[in-house]
């Protein structure tokens, strides 16, 4: 088998480690840290605000690095940081020292075992098959979001917070470190191998893309400032809607239980979406494919203000969680063939701060909207026009790329 693939294993259980621990975890500390040290509830966001403003701050430093540093090297930092945050916040002795340990350590972990770091490593490993490849790296955060939190919880029930974080802490550094060590390379050659485990290095050479923009100049390139707000505003849209639907539902009377459903739902209609999308990746054109997924979040959003019905909302989720699966690796495999893999951890570490702030700013804006007008109607319907702005500002984009199955083959004998 092409070792790519074990690089792509490596790439989703770091994913699904990083995201299901430090995104989808955190909520189960809430509770039993703000007991203990008494907190209320609004203290206890600033361990996930840090969170947030750390990752902001240090993605453009880690990807800068990922393109000149060995990816082995960071990844195993980063496992390290996952690993000993866990343990540090078994035996914190004050909040401050919580917030402190898990956005700090965390925010080095999301940025080098999250979708930065594994999608510039794989990008590396595949040209003609980066699309399914990075598909399947991204399945990791939604496997990560769907099974990391309940083990955690049962070891939270079973020994307490405090030994449950150590345990997790030290299982994390155990099972990821050793695998990065024998299994990551930055590249095919230092294997002997080429990209997608052809024969040649003819395939690839074919089929990569010219860098239109100098990346020392990316900050002044109208292409990338298109893409990381159409992209950002479509994220901070997906990520508002995610955190309000539950309490949307329960506006419309929906039971607590039923209303938690649709999150799952969510969740699991993304892994669908993933898997889909990695089946077409390669075969059509990324920037149409990206905004046709973009352009199918708008009618489940303006559905939702028009229906009370449980079975439509949760067929929406479905819709919604489906399409949003594709949205991730759709913009790193764009990334990826406009940029080229050389300079990929550059060009994505200074988009994710651009993301992270739209998302900030447009998640209590929806709160805001819903606190003015009593229920959430307005709120969805600026998503979609905000979605429909997005398409709008991508749209005209130049085209560079070409679809994965338009690789230039040698001419046959004879003809």
């Amino acid at each position: 088998m092409f070792h790519g693939w074990w690089i792509v294993g490596v790439a989703m259980l770091a994913q699904a480690l990083s995201t299901g621990l430090a995104i989808y975890s955190y909520g189960l500390l809430v509770v039993p840290i703000g007991t203990e040290f008494g907190a209320s509830r609004m203290d206890m966001m600033w361990g996930k605000t840090g969170l947030s403003l750390m990752t902001i701050l240090v993605s453009p430093l880690f990807g800068s690095l990922l393109d000149r540093c060995r990816t082995r090297t960071l990844m195993s930092l980063g496992s390290l940081a996952l690993g000993s945050a866990f343990v540090w916040l078994s035996v914190v002795r004050t909040l401050r020292e919580f917030v402190f340990a898990f956005a700090v350590l965390s925010a080095v972990a999301i940025a080098l075992l999250g979708a930065l770091g594994t999608s510039a490593l794989v990008t590396r490993w595949f040209v003609c098959r980066r699309g399914r490849a990075l598909s399947l790296t991204a399945l990791g955060s939604s496997i990560g979001g769907l099974l990391i939190p309940y083990l955690f919880q049962v070891l939270i029930d079973a020994l307490g917070w405090r030994a449950a974080c150590g345990w997790v802490g030290i299982a994390t550094m155990v099972l990821l470190l050793p695998l990065i060590v024998m299994l990551v390379r930055d590249r095919p050659a230092g294997l002997g191998l080429h990209p997608d485990g052809t024969a040649t290095a003819m395939a690839a050479t074919a089929h990569a893309a010219p860098v239109s923009m100098p990346v020392d100049g990316l900050l002044r390139s109208g292409r990338f400032w298109q893409i990381a707000i159409a992209i950002g505003a479509v994220f901070a849209a997906s990520a508002a809607l995610l955190v309000n639907i539950v309490p949307y539902a329960q506006g419309q009377g929906v039971a607590s239980k039923q209303a938690a459903l649709l999150v799952s739902t969510y969740a699991i209609s993304g892994i669908g979406g993933k898997l889909s999308f990695s089946l077409i990746a390669d075969r059509v054109d990324l920037k149409v494919s990206l905004l046709t997924v973009m352009a199918l979040l708008i009618p489940p959003l303006v559905v939702l203000t028009q229906t009370s019905s449980y079975e439509v909302m949760l067929l929406c989720s479905l819709v919604l969680g489906m399409v949003s699966g594709g949205l991730m690796p759709g913009w790193t495999a764009l990334l990826a063939r406009l940029y080229g893999p050389m300079h990929y951890g550059r060009v994505m570490g200074r988009m994710l701060p651009v993301t992270g702030i739209m998302a900030t700013a447009i998640v209590p804006f929806v709160g805001y909207l819903f606190d003015r007008s009593g229920d959430y109607d307005i709120a969805f319907l600026c998503l979609a026009a905000l979605i429909l702005a997005a398409i709008v500002l991508l749209a005209p984009m130049r085209r560079d790329e070409r679809p994965a199955h338009a690789i230039v083959r040698p001419a046959r004998e004879g003809t």
